[in-house]
């Protein structure tokens, strides 16, 4: 006993009706639809950025280079070789080796500091843990993204490297860009 289309029974269609004109529609329609977008953008011109002379600002919230921070009125390091950072860190790129502080050699306002401390930025994916992680504000990452080099080894940031001021050379963006 078939079944009869009425008010209570709804006919599923599965698939577009087949024939020439859904063919047609299908072969051209869409290429001319994108087509379409394509000479809408051409109108526009080209936006092309001369980079070495003119950097490409970036938005406040950019995680770049790192960087540990010193007391501004003491200049002893913030860092206290807590290696939190280190937990954090997904990647495992951070590597914190602590040391005692004595009372002829004071390094950082704890107890202890990181005497060896190092990032390895050809591992890092740049998430922020590190900065999120560290209870002292130790660490931040910056605006730099112009990091790159040749060798893998010059990529591994020690505490030197990462406690000396970074080159500004990155604008930022305003608000309304």
């Amino acid at each position: 006993m078939p079944l009869t289309p009425t008010d209570d029974v709804i006919e599923v269609v599965r698939a577009p009706r087949r024939g020439p004109a859904r063919g047609a529609y299908r072969a051209f329609g869409e290429t001319l639809r994108g087509l379409k977008t394509t000479f809408m953008r051409v109108v526009e011109g080209p936006a092309t950025i001369q980079y070495p002379e003119e950097k490409v600002p970036v938005y406040p919230r950019f995680r770049g280079r790192h960087r540990l921070h010193r007391f501004e009125d003491t200049g002893l390091e913030k860092c206290v070789g807590c290696s939190l950072c280190a937990a954090a860190c997904p990647v495992d790129c951070i590597r914190v080796v602590a040391a005692e502080n004595t009372p002829t050699n004071r390094v950082s306002a704890g107890e202890r500091y990181a005497a060896v401390y190092e990032i390895n930025l050809s591992r890092c994916i740049f998430c922020g843990y590190c900065e999120v992680a560290c209870p002292f504000d130790a660490i931040t990452m910056g605006h730099d993204y112009e990091m790159s080099d040749y060798d893998r080894s010059d990529l591994i940031f020690t505490k030197e490297m990462l406690l000396a001021e970074p080159f500004e050379r990155t604008p930022l963006r305003a608000e309304g860009e």
